[in-house]
């Protein structure tokens, strides 16, 4: 089964119905830091392009999508999550190492990763 999980801008929230209407996401961090970030993550990563990262290996099968606000910095990143009984426990360590927070389309709700075990 595959999913998606954006990783954005959120505020702290205890459920996605909780963020106000009002509330207006900002960029998530530079390209080059974020980029550096995932290796560092998920030093198995491979890069493809700017803007796309591809994880594979036993239990985990994601890619990860960056989205631009402008040549510098990035809006969302959206995490393709193809498989893989490690792969949310994969994309918990991104987040608890980016310091973010993440919308789960699987669920409807908020995904932050920091009730899961670290998987790598």
């Amino acid at each position: 089964m595959s999913w998606d999980i954006y990783i954005q801008d959120l505020p702290d929230v205890a459920s996605i119905s909780d963020v106000p209407d009002e509330f207006k996401p900002q960029p998530i961090g530079k390209r080059e830091d974020l980029l550096r970030a995932i290796k560092e993550a998920i030093p198995f990563a491979d890069q493809q392009d700017n803007d796309w990262f591809f994880a594979k290996r036993d239990g985990i099968d994601i890619s990860i999508q960056l989205h631009m606000e402008n040549a510098t910095e990035v809006r969302y990143m959206v995490v393709h999550v193809h498989g893989g009984d490690q792969s949310a426990a994969c994309v918990g360590g991104l987040l608890r190492h980016l310091g973010l927070r993440a919308h789960d389309t699987g669920t409807g709700e908020l995904f932050d990763g920091f009730s899961l075990d670290e998987g790598l």
